[in-house]
């Protein structure tokens, strides 16, 4: 009986570390997906225009400047996810701390400050993304962008 319950720790530690792989993988599966096929949808896009001025008369209609915008509007929707989830994280890591004040536990401590430590880390993550953002769509251009001239 007591050889069964020495395998529960080991299967759920396990199992934890093992969903946590497949929930990373499947979401970085699936953002790969995605970004192939809008690629392909771009690149097919693309090949159908026969000249350049075909192309530059596309990019200066509204639909051009619709196809223009999107990476642009996704940027910033990431951008916003991470500031979303810098507040979850900071707000779960504030409730582990108000419960360690209030049941007097100091095992609440060590979550709490990870929790808040990852919050803040994506906080200034989410700054630092948005200002590049905010720079990139003005004057400068990210790093191996193609030069305009």
């Amino acid at each position: 009986m007591d050889h069964d319950v020495f395998w529960i720790p080991i299967i759920a530690i396990a199992g934890s570390f093992a969903m946590v792989v497949a929930i990373v993988w499947l979401i970085t599966r699936t953002r790969q997906r995605n970004v192939q096929s809008r690629a392909e949808v771009q690149m097919k896009m693309i090949e159908r225009f026969g000249t350049a001025g075909e192309f530059t008369q596309f990019l200066e209609s509204p639909a051009g400047r619709e196809f223009l915008e999107q990476p642009r509007r996704m940027t910033r929707e990431r951008v916003l996810g991470g500031f979303t989830s810098a507040l979850v994280c900071t707000f779960i890591g504030l409730a582990f701390l108000g419960s360690a004040f209030v049941t007097s536990d100091p095992g609440f401590y060590i979550p709490a400050f990870i929790l808040m430590g990852i919050g803040i880390a994506l906080f200034i993550s989410a700054a630092i993304s948005w200002k590049l953002t905010k720079q990139w769509n003005g004057t400068q251009q990210p790093p191996g962008g193609l030069p305009t001239s």
